[in-house]
């Protein structure tokens, strides 16, 4: 299985998109609690997206690099995996009975959550139970470790479930503000980075 995936992988792509990703403006002084209660309330109105970007991931052992397609609601997920090249690596389907990640090959393979799921048969974990929420730039239900926002209310920086997520850049979208570069790590020494190059809000 680890072969079928590996050999879509590159290492200079890996290198090019977290390169890419690796720059952040300037602190800017902090808005006032007000003004990003407001903002999260502005997210929250947002049950479904489309969207397709650029991701990379790093481990000690292990990387992948391509471009990426998730369509979300809150009744499930689809995220395609594509190589550099543009071939379909893997896609993972959630469901409300479970997730279900199928190869390049056609193999299909069931878990009850993505993390087991894409962490068997990628050699990553995918940490799909937050990662609806925090690549909207918005925290998810569970309790935050720390946060810290700009000017405009939105979060730079947030620490949850575990994770440190670094935004870089954020676009207007559908009257939303919407990061368009996010770098997540954990304490595994994992490093994923998404450069969402197009946000569709449903």
């Amino acid at each position: 299985m680890w072969s079928t995936v590996c050999r879509h992988w590159s290492l200079a792509g890996i290198m090019l998109i977290l390169a890419g990703c690796a720059s952040v403006p300037p602190a800017i002084q902090p808005s006032t609690p007000e003004i990003h209660q407001q903002h999260l309330a502005d997210l929250a109105t947002i049950q479904q997206f489309h969207l397709k970007g650029r991701i990379g991931v790093q481990t000690d052992t292990r990387g992948f690099s391509g471009s990426t397609q998730w369509q979300h609601s809150a009744a499930q997920d689809q995220i395609a995996l594509f190589s550099p090249l543009g071939s379909q690596v893997a896609s993972i389907t959630r469901t409300p009975h479970g997730v279900n990640l199928v190869t390049s090959d056609n193999k299909r393979y069931e878990a009850t959550d993505a993390e087991t799921l894409t962490e068997q048969n990628l050699g990553w974990r995918l940490p799909m139970s937050g990662l609806s929420d925090w690549v909207l730039g918005r925290p998810d239900k569970h309790a935050v470790d720390t946060v810290q926002w700009d000017e405009a209310g939105r979060i730079t920086s947030l620490e949850q479930d575990g994770w440190h997520i670094e935004y870089g850049q954020y676009v207007l979208t559908d009257n939303h503000q919407l990061p368009t570069r996010i770098t997540l790590r954990n304490a595994s020494k994992l490093t994923l980075k998404l450069i969402v190059q197009q946000w569709q809000i449903q």
